[in-house]
């Protein structure tokens, strides 16, 4: 009987490993036919709306109107599908278990379709991802896969989308594992691999084997052209920095502006750039017929310039209006014309022979990549596959490694994570996900606690923490924290005859916080510093609580732990 339930055993696991082979190829198979359908709409949809010569009142209006009507099934269906995708990817794979709802996928491929349809500045790889995540999840609830699998099919898909819309499937599968599941190291690298190559064989046979970019034939004609190699990475980190901030200080504007806003924001959003186009045509949508120009040095150092600060501005305005779409077009947009600028200049003034503008615009992508995306393996291999050649190597190397220091320095959060943050989102890092699970802080944690609203009158709010022992109280309204107040700031504002002032006018806006897979060393680091009490909020909604941790629950936890020993 041991050997047959052994045996049984074996059958089913090698029987549930073929289905997911088969589901890998089934995914990166739909992923690359999704990829390839987005980007057909996209043209088709760029041609129907403006012709082959649009006029300027045409450039006004079509953004505008497109934009208020994606807007309005943005705000009313598709909540989800607003921005790029990629950073909704991460949350749905760390946070949810891979559940990523079917509406998703179709909402993020008609409002992403509408946006950079119309004209917006935003790329077509991100919402992609979100697409193909969407019937990845799908897929796996369908075959009912047990949840560690059906999660592991996100970035699977991830990969296959990325590779089907850029061509690149060994940076595509990079990408998934350095940006997606943030381990280079995770164990799906097999998966990624076959549905890359699944969506590229797609991606190929409808849209035949042409790479997305011409790139000319690189050559290091000197090596003194390091050093301007050196400089064009700290050009590529300044640009990284200037877009990262810019955008992220945009959309709070945004964020911060009445709800009801929320349906009006994308056309706004769509009628600066219809005033941009007006001008400067050569930004609209994902450009990548101008990035070719760059690369095979077709445009003037003045027109790159210009289009450089023009192409981050339009980006900027699109993305935190809440349209759809996303950032990795643009990004590759901004170093070409940052790149092919340092390129033409090194060429005039350098008093060494220097490599041809073109091949600076090649290193630029990659450096301005690294610096926004902050994916510097994905980066260095993805301009490989553009040129399939070595030679490129290292002042890629060089250039990204200097551009993506100087953004980690002055911008530390990844600007996906940040974008994440903007929504009270927060991933786990690396320590959280190795944390022992009896030491995080959902077991030091508890959830009896004190929540005062805030419009409770001093007088109120004293009377009912007067039974409690504790020193620090939350202020906020079901289960919805926004801010700390101290029984000593309380007592004070009696003692001063200010009894009906209200608790909101007392908080503290400013406070830390764990997740409940927060290690114990976090947890007392960051009680150490707060005034006696640690929320401990959900990682999906960080303005949510689940329970706090004082120092006696922390010595609770302590003791009980002593006496299992």
């Amino acid at each position: 009987m041991k050997v047959s339930a052994l045996s049984l055993g074996q059958n089913l696991r090698l029987r549930e490993n073929q289905i997911f082979l088969v589901l890998v190829i089934m995914i990166g198979i739909l992923s690359g036919l999704a990829a390839v359908l987005f980007t057909l709409a996209i043209k088709g949809t760029t041609y129907l709306l403006f012709g082959i010569s649009p006029s300027a009142v045409r450039f006004l209006i079509v953004p505008t109107v497109v934009s208020f009507v994606a807007g309005f099934l943005l705000k009313r269906y598709f909540s989800e599908a607003r921005g790029s995708g990629v950073p909704q990817t991460e949350a749905a794979y760390h946070l949810q278990d891979g559940y990523v709802p079917g509406r998703v996928a179709f909402g993020k491929f008609v409002t992403g379709v509408m946006c950079i349809g119309c004209g917006h500045s935003m790329g077509r790889e991100g919402p992609s991802v979100q697409i193909a995540a969407g019937m990845a999840s799908a897929i796996g609830r369908w075959f009912r896969l047990s949840p560690a699998r059906a999660r592991s099919l996100v970035p699977v898909a991830a990969a296959a989308a990325l590779a089907g819309a850029f061509n690149t499937p060994v940076a595509a599968v990079l990408f998934a594992l350095e940006e997606i599941i943030g381990d280079m190291n995770a164990p799906l690298i097999g998966s990624a691999v076959v549905a890359s190559v699944s969506a590229v064989i797609v991606e190929r046979s409808v849209l035949g084997n042409s790479p997305v970019f011409h790139v000319p034939q690189y050559k290091l004609v000197n090596p003194a052209e390091l050093i301007a190699y050196l400089l064009l990475g700290v050009i590529g980190g300044v640009v990284s920095l200037a877009f990262c901030k810019g955008l992220l200080r945009a959309r709070k504007l945004f964020l911060q502006m009445p709800p009801r806003t929320r349906l009006f924001q994308p056309a706004a959003g769509g009628l600066i750039i219809g005033a941009i186009l007006i001008f400067f045509p050569q930004v609209m949508g994902v450009g990548y017929e101008i990035v070719n120009q760059a690369l095979n040095s077709g445009l003037l150092l003045k027109t790159m310039l210009v289009l450089c600060v023009v192409k981050l501005i339009a980006t900027i305005v699109s993305y935190s209006s809440g349209n759809a779409g996303g950032i990795f077009s643009p990004t590759l947009y901004l170093g070409a014309m940052a790149g092919g600028a340092v390129g033409m200049i090194v060429h005039k003034l350098a008093l060494f022979p220097a490599g041809d503008p073109g091949a600076y615009a090649l290193v630029g992508m990659g450096a301005v990549f690294a610096g926004i995306i902050r994916a510097p393996m994905t980066s260095v291999f993805m301009i490989f596959e553009l040129t399939q050649d070595y030679q490129v190597f290292v002042p890629l190397m060089v250039a990204n490694m200097i551009s993506f220091a100087i953004s980690r320095q002055f911008q530390p959060v990844p600007l996906y994570r940040a974008l994440l943050e903007q929504d009270h989102v927060h991933l786990p890092g690396a320590a959280a996900r190795a944390a022992t699970p009896s030491r995080r802080a959902l077991e030091i944690m508890t959830s009896d606690f004190t929540m005062i609203t805030p419009n409770t009158s001093v007088a109120n709010a004293a009377d009912a923490v007067a039974a409690t022992t504790a020193k620090c109280f939350l202020v906020g309204d079901d289960g919805t924290v926004s801010g700390l107040v101290t029984r000593e700031r309380i007592d004070q504002e009696l003692q001063s005859n200010r009894a009906d002032e209200r608790i909101q006018d007392l908080v503290i806006s400013e406070f830390g916080h764990v997740h409940p897979d927060h290690s114990l060393e976090v947890v007392i680091e960051r009680l150490g510093k707060s005034p006696g009490l640690l929320p401990v909020v959900s990682r999906s909604n960080s303005q949510h609580v689940v329970g706090v941790i004082t120092p006696q629950s922390l010595a609770q936890f302590v003791q009980n732990n002593w006496e299992k020993q």
